[in-house]
């Protein structure tokens, strides 16, 4: 959870309820210490980890890592999760978000409408690879999908003719959805 989130998520603290009998404090005693314990052995794990991930990373990744500018920081603490959004960072935006924006936005929109299955290619195996470019899209702050045209149409359909601000809200998402499902199936062969 904590690698998904990319953020040190701890295991809940127990409660103990107003005037506890006793056997409720010993119950919360002992929740409280599983919880330290599992604190302390998530910590112990992400540490180890640190070289695992740095391991998977090619030359040319790990070249770039160790260039960024809070590695000295990422090495010495061995933190896993800084490491893994400084990967994340440098694999969406090839580490120029600041000075080639654009071209790193039609570089992924090129590669998102390029994309195709190729023969003896799976459909789990496509399906991977086109959330992984549409969360490269999203990385960069492309909104491919997302048109008023496309959410007016299905508000239409429905017969709402004055949508509050959250169903338009939910309606744009559900066209993006839709968009993209389209796309998947027409880029499948």
């Amino acid at each position: 959870m904590c690698l998904d989130e990319e953020k040190l998520i701890l295991p809940e603290e127990p409660i103990l309820p107003d005037s506890p009998k006793s056997h409720q404090k010993k119950m919360c005693d002992l929740r409280a210490t599983a919880a330290i314990k599992n604190e302390e052995l998530l910590k112990q794990n992400l540490r180890p980890l640190y070289v695992v991930v740095m391991s998977l990373c090619d030359l040319i990744m790990e070249d770039k890592v160790s260039c960024h500018e809070n590695f000295t920081t990422i090495k010495h603490t061995r933190d896993t999760i800084k490491l893994l959004q400084v990967i994340k960072q440098l694999m969406y935006s090839n580490g120029s978000e600041d000075i080639h924006t654009v071209h790193n936005q039609i570089m992924a929109t090129t590669n998102l409408l390029k994309m195709s299955e190729e023969r003896g290619q799976s459909p789990q195996n496509l399906q991977e690879q086109f959330t992984a470019m549409r969360q490269v899209c999203d990385q960069l702050g492309l909104r491919i999908g997302q048109s008023d045209q496309g959410a007016w149409a299905i508000l239409k359909k429905e017969g709402v003719t004055n949508p509050t601000a959250k169903q338009l809200e939910e309606v744009t998402k559900r066209a993006s959805e839709e968009y993209h499902a389209i796309l998947f199936l027409y880029l499948a062969d």
